[in-house]
């Protein structure tokens, strides 16, 4: 990679802690390897991470490269494979979603028809407010063997609360199969993004295993305010605890490492792979430093989502 795709981050909309970039290429064995073999955890399993159809993946980058979101991992897909193999992450999800109606399902049979060729993937379908969604969201679960959902409620515009959705959300929470859900303010807010948005929602549906992403960051306290109350609820790391600051201020992020001990069953580590603007190192590396027991971390990297998708 270049020094000049490098040098595209110093011109980001999204500020850095710091004045050092962390880097956007691999190491020939990356730094964290041994430090979570001196853990007692054997791989890392990343509960975020995205698989587009190629056509759909590019037009996502062209949006990060319009904000200087520099994307070291621009890799043909069975590459990008290679390199979550490469960082010990033998599980990782298979995330994608729609932003429009009729496309939920063709992405659903895109992922079913492609992601045995992806050693480790844990498949994830979506779905859409439509005519026929909960048809089509049985079929990943019972004919397809889906083991989760992925929502983006700003990107797809999407009401948790909308009434089309119900019957999809009560059949999930009837079979247990989570959700990943970015319902967050960050790093843009939307139309029906907020916690504003959300509480009603898991009071409706309070059995419903969700995740949400980024710690629900631009409100994580508000998010994890509720993980008392709901045994089923988790939270996501996903961009947190990192040097690039698109999920909050500095401040924001090192107030909510006490969360990480406290609710330790309830927290999963994720990445956001492959749109990332350094390298898979820095994000688990950052879990490792943090001031929390080895126990928390063995949850959050490996042992949650092993119990959750491997029980």
């Amino acid at each position: 990679m270049s020094a000049n795709l490098i040098d595209t981050r110093i011109s980001s909309p999204f500020s850095w802690r710091g004045d050092q970039f962390p880097p956007i290429l691999d190491k020939e064995i990356p730094d964290h390897l041994e430090r979570i073999s001196e853990l007692g955890i054997p791989y890392v399993f990343d509960i975020h991470t995205h698989f587009f159809p190629e056509t759909i993946m590019k037009l996502i980058w062209r949006w990060f490269d319009n904000v200087n979101w520099a994307i070291g991992y621009r890799l043909p897909e069975m590459e990008r494979v290679k390199r979550l193999h490469h960082n010990g992450i033998k599980n990782f999800t298979t995330l994608n979603y729609a932003h429009k109606k009729n496309m939920a399902k063709s992405l659903n049979d895109w992922t079913y028809a492609n992601f045995q060729n992806w050693e480790g993937a844990i498949p994830f379908g979506t779905f859409y407010p439509e005519e026929g969604v909960l048809n089509y969201v049985k079929q990943a679960v019972e004919e397809y063997g889906f083991l989760g959902f992925k929502l983006h409620c700003e990107v797809s515009k999407l009401n948790l609360n909308d009434p089309e959705l119900r019957d999809c959300f009560l059949y999930l929470e009837t079979k247990q199969i989570p959700i990943v859900i970015h319902t967050g303010t960050a790093p843009l807010p939307g139309e029906f993004t907020g916690i504003h948005f959300f509480k009603p929602f898991i009071q409706t549906y309070p059995k419903l295993h969700v995740i949400v992403a980024h710690m629900g960051a631009h409100e994580i306290s508000a998010y994890a305010s509720l993980l008392g109350d709901y045994p089923q609820l988790a939270l996501d790391t996903t961009m947190v605890f990192v040097d690039f600051l698109a999920t909050g201020n500095a401040s924001d992020v090192d107030s909510a490492i006490p969360l990480l001990e406290t609710f330790q069953d309830q927290i999963y580590f994720g990445s956001d792979f492959p749109n990332l603007p350094y390298n898979l190192n820095h994000p688990i590396s950052k879990i490792l430093d943090l001031p929390i027991s080895d126990k928390a971390k063995q949850k959050i990297l490996y042992g949650n989502a092993k119990n959750r998708f491997f029980k």
